[in-house]
């Protein structure tokens, strides 16, 4: 096995803050901008999800980022989310960063290498460093001096490129599935909106009956889908509650599930699933906190801040991609009610009035669509597979306690 050195973070590399001095007419223009969530979210920085800033040429000269630059946030809510790290692996010209994280550049990386450092700052036994100095009551912190004292051990270059290669090939395939997921739903509602709002779908010739393609018909949403139908209750014998909350959902992608023992759940935890049921948050609905549940096991349960709207005569995939197309999303922004939460009551929705396609181009839609959305569903399946297995090796890879070789 390789042999493990122990170093003080001060000794590897040098610690700067971010970007301060930023007002409200500053954002969404200038130079690429790394936003504290970017950091705490991801092991490395994600460049798709960088922030536009316009920000002064000091900074731009003493708050960049660099290939390599590691960031970590300076402070949260909870003290063991405190310096979650993210690592810069590609190249972003004048790249600044927010003021709520920290910059660590190495001196060089002939002791530590980025790629490992993406791993070693996110392992269980850096994390609890960390949390034994976090200070603070309502908001927790990690001062720059404290930071720099953290010792850490790691193996010779070579082991650090074998251990990085063996994580980073499970979170390149993460990757991969998330940009299939894309793509397969750009196609879902690329053809959606081809269709049903084009009306260019198969064999229509263009001829309209009172001023809608022959077959179809106006109805409203509560003559094909029921609405928040299945509610946890007393009587359940569930014994454990595994929690969507509506902070945890992004554009159709369920990012974290809280699991309770029965009794200890939250009193929003409420809405129960079952497959093929449409999700849509009614708080701040045109936010994008939205999914499809499909195959659930009995435990999942959402909270009461969603509509769950079931499909009872069209194809779920119809209905989802209707519900969440870009043109009802901001329809439900402009009807929400409220200042600090504004929330659309679910009625609205189920009062609306659409078009319904024929059966047989309903049919073919979801052959289609639904075996796509059925392929994403699959595919977060597998990307929960991997990351388990990530979460397994990380820690033991880590500690020296594992041989490469196995």
């Amino acid at each position: 096995m390789s042999e493990f050195k122990k170093y003080k973070l001060g000794d590897l590399g040098s610690f700067f803050g971010g970007v301060t001095s930023i007002k409200k007419e500053d954002y969404g223009h200038g130079t690429p901008f790394l936003p504290y969530k970017n950091v705490y979210k991801n092991s490395k920085v994600n460049i798709k999800e960088l922030e536009l800033m316009n920000v002064r040429p000091l900074d731009l000269e003493r708050r960049s980022g660099i290939y390599g630059d590691i960031f970590f946030t300076a402070s949260s809510e909870t003290p063991d989310e405190v310096a979650m790290s993210s690592v810069l692996l590609d190249e972003v010209e004048n790249l600044t960063f927010n003021g709520f994280c920290k910059r660590f550049r190495l001196n060089d990386f002939n002791t530590l290498l980025p790629e490992y450092a993406r791993y070693l700052f996110r392992d269980i036994s850096f994390r609890n460093e960390v949390y034994q100095k976090a200070t603070g009551d309502i908001r927790f912190n990690i001062s720059q001096e404290s930071l720099t004292n953290i010792e850490i051990e790691i193996p010779d270059i070579e082991t650090q490129k074998e251990i990085a290669g063996i994580l980073t090939s499970i979170d390149d395939k993460i990757e991969l599935n998330l940009q299939i997921n894309e793509n397969l739903e750009t196609m879902s509602r690329a053809i959606f909106k081809e269709w049903f709002i084009d009306f260019n779908f198969p064999e229509f010739n263009g001829a309209l009956v009172n001023e809608i393609p022959e077959g179809w018909s106006r109805i409203k949403i509560n003559d094909i889908c029921d609405v928040n139908t299945g509610t946890l209750n007393s009587k359940d014998t569930i014994k454990e509650i595994h929690y969507v909350e509506i902070s945890e959902v992004e554009k159709g992608i369920i990012n974290n599930i809280k699991i309770y023992n029965r009794g200890e759940e939250p009193s929003r935890a409420r809405r129960k699933l079952k497959h093929g049921d449409c999700v849509l948050s009614t708080v701040r609905p045109n936010r994008g906190s939205y999914f499809i549940s499909l195959f659930p096991n009995e435990n999942l349960i959402a909270s009461t801040g969603f509509a769950v709207f079931s499909p009872t005569k069209v194809p779920f995939s119809f209905l989802y991609l209707f519900l969440t197309n870009p043109e009802q999303l901001e329809f439900y922004g402009k009807m929400a009610d409220g200042a600090a939460y504004p929330a659309i009551n679910q009625s609205v929705i189920m009062d609306m009035d659409f078009l319904l396609p024929s059966a047989k181009i309903l049919e073919l839609f979801h052959n289609i669509v639904g075996n796509a959305l059925i392929k994403c569903y699959n595919n977060l399946e597998e990307n929960k597979i991997l990351a388990q297995t990530r979460e397994t090796l990380l820690p033991k890879l880590m500690s020296n306690k594992i041989e490469i070789k196995n």
